[in-house]
């Protein structure tokens, strides 16, 4: 039984290859020898979720990047003006080495996020 994630992946893999007008076979073709279009539809049917490098490959092949494919995801509405005021605020009187570390500190964040994003994208389906 697919994953709602893998599900949600999948239908995502299928709207941007149809949107760019490919078929599973030229879209395989794409990703690179080896892949086989069965690759590609268990993708689209959530029957294997790809790992985040396979999504990174996958939005590649299909003309977009990984933000291009994840927006479809994002369900928080970007943040107002004045909340970007405000940590422009708190970020402009800090020296360049606090910077850095603020920096590292936000890649950080990231990597972790990205790591579990990719962790969610491999995890069998609970139930």
């Amino acid at each position: 039984m697919a994953s709602n994630v893998g599900k949600r992946v999948g239908k995502r893999i299928r709207e941007l290859r149809v949107s760019a007008g490919l078929s599973q076979a030229k879209l395989a073709e794409r990703l690179g020898s080896g892949v086989a279009v069965e690759t590609v539809s268990r993708f689209e049917r959530g029957a294997q979720v790809p790992s985040f490098e396979w999504v990174e490959r996958i939005a590649i092949a299909l003309g977009t990047d990984i933000d291009g494919f994840l927006t479809e995801f994002s369900t928080a509405a970007p943040p107002p003006r004045a909340e970007l005021d405000r940590i422009l605020a708190l970020l402009r009187p800090l020296s360049d080495d606090e910077l850095t570390h603020v920096r590292a500190l936000l890649r950080a964040h990231l990597n972790a996020v990205e790591g579990a994003v990719s962790a969610a994208l491999r995890r069998p389906d609970a139930g």
